[in-house]
């Protein structure tokens, strides 16, 4: 429930001293959240209800001792406690490709953080280009969204493909993502260490460096 998701980001912001972010989603999984006991809802209600989800968790996170309202048509809340304020501003990334939730990114969402290998080639320009029609129709500054993917790849010594290789060819691969795309945070999906560590130290500097120049 938001209410729920708003106190556990709350307490988990204050716990790492104000490093948390939160990332949300229209449910991409159906089947697992009905499996966990979460409502089945078709793709138009999922997206509506997000949005009442994320006006919810603002108002939680930032009504620390006042009583919290919403009647919507997916959620209501009448009365609940505000709080705990958490340490920082807790900015809301949305995981999103289709139209309506990139609408709804432009509308009211801090962040836009797609995975790369599920979007079709120019999912992100396109999807740039949704993001900040929808933002300014709501008078908001499109360059306020800030523009996050998670990637996947491998480290080898020759390049195969894609973010497969050395360092060098991440850093040629990534490039345009930031210059024409305005990709300004990649996350890499791993748990290995060592891609972890060659990532941020290898990686990520050289593509600094070639970002500035």
């Amino acid at each position: 429930m938001p209410w729920e998701s708003a106190r556990s980001a709350a307490s988990l912001d204050l716990l790492s001293g104000g490093r948390l972010e939160l990332g949300l989603g229209a449910g991409g999984f159906p089947h697992a959240i009905a499996a966990m006991g979460g409502e089945r809802r078709s793709p138009g209600e999922a997206v509506e209800a997000l949005s009442e989800a994320i006006d919810i968790i603002r108002s939680m996170l930032g009504g620390a001792g006042s009583a919290i309202r919403h009647r919507g048509d997916h959620y209501t809340v009448v009365g609940a406690q505000g709080g705990p304020v958490p340490a920082h501003e807790i900015p809301i990334w949305v995981g999103a490709t289709k139209a309506r939730m990139l609408r709804l990114v432009g509308r009211k969402a801090d962040g836009w953080l797609p995975t790369l290998d599920r979007m079709e080639p120019g999912g992100l320009r396109e999807g740039n280009r949704i993001i900040d029609e929808a933002a300014r129709e709501a008078g908001r500054d499109p360059r306020e969204i800030r523009r996050l993917v998670n990637i996947a790849g491998a480290f080898a010594n020759e390049r195969s493909g894609f973010l497969d290789g050395p360092p060098e060819a991440w850093v040629e691969d990534l490039l345009p993502l930031v210059v024409e795309d305005g990709v300004g945070t990649f996350i890499l999906m791993t748990d290995e260490e060592a891609a972890m560590t060659r990532f941020a130290e290898e990686v990520m500097p050289a593509l600094r460096e070639a970002v500035a120049k």
